[in-house]
């Protein structure tokens, strides 16, 4: 009976003994600092959040007034593929996740512009919710994995599909190369992610939504599906990939989707995770 209730709670909130509480990164002054986020104002931090950083000024600032930047740095920026329920109908799931990784460079902030690289015409996004690493863990098992997890934020997974990078380079799909597809997911600003953390949330039963529009505010996609079709939770997650790779504090893990969306130069990506605000990015030409 024990074993069993370790495992509901450990489904249930993979931020096991972690106050409801909400964290930024931001800027300031040309400075940048981790912030506390109480009733729409940003207490300064004096450390990241996970390192147990205070409080250092009694009078906060109002969020409108900062620029907030993606809410931490990290190392390892990770992804999931067939993730969800909805890839396996009919079929046997992978009895662990399958994933890929993305340089800290892919990393860009609410409000950012997303530039379309030269090698591609169109891209393709993403809503998943994101899980955050708070405390440094290797081959761990669920239940260490659960208490490794620092809270959530929300993070688009964009990639610059293959169909595109033929056509603009005018070749034919080789359906031998299995290096393109990743590869075209580690562009420079393919990961935004925050604007907030969010600590002592049940990851389940949230809708994650997507709002594509274009430059001229007609609506080109309206998505909507629910957390609740995870195949793996939190905990699960991160105790497989720790068995792969060390994930230390700051770390980042896309959880997966359902579906991708072709955007273009001009539109407008707005997405969301039920209680966990919004982000929105602008996709741009390159330039050079």
């Amino acid at each position: 009976m024990y074993k069993i209730l370790i495992a509901v709670l450990l489904m249930m909130n993979s931020s096991v003994g972690l106050a409801q509480e909400k964290y930024c990164r931001y800027t300031t002054g040309n400075k940048t600092y981790y912030g506390k986020v109480l009733n729409n104002k940003v207490y300064q931090l004096d450390d990241a959040p996970w390192n147990g950083g205070k409080i250092t000024r009694k009078k906060g600032l109002n969020i409108g007034d900062v620029k907030l930047l993606y809410p931490c740095e990290p190392q390892l920026i990770l992804g999931l593929g067939k993730s969800y329920k909805e890839s396996w109908t009919g079929k046997e799931p992978f009895k662990t996740v399958r994933w890929f990784l993305k340089p800290p460079s892919s990393a860009a902030s609410p409000g950012d512009s997303v530039v379309i690289p030269s090698a591609v015409d169109a891209l393709k996004v993403e809503v998943e919710l994101v899980i955050v690493i708070g405390k440094k863990i290797k081959n761990g098992n669920e239940e260490e994995a659960a208490k490794s997890i620092f809270g959530y934020t929300i993070g688009n997974d964009i990639v610059a599909f293959t169909e595109s990078y033929y056509e603009k380079e005018n070749s034919q799909p080789d359906e031998t190369d299995a290096l393109l597809g990743s590869g075209l997911k580690i562009g420079d600003g393919f990961a935004p992610f925050g604007p907030f953390i969010y600590t002592g949330i049940d990851w389940q039963n949230r809708m994650r939504k997507l709002t594509v529009k274009d430059s001229q505010g007609k609506i080109k996609v309206n998505y909507e599906n629910n957390t609740s079709g995870l195949m793996y939770s939190p905990a699960k997650i991160i105790s497989d990939l720790s068995k792969v790779l060390t994930l230390s504090p700051g770390d980042i893990v896309f959880s997966g989707t359902t579906k991708a969306f072709v955007v273009k130069a001009g539109d407008t990506v707005k997405l969301g995770v039920e209680g966990m605000g919004e982000m929105e990015n602008t996709i741009i030409a390159t330039t050079n």
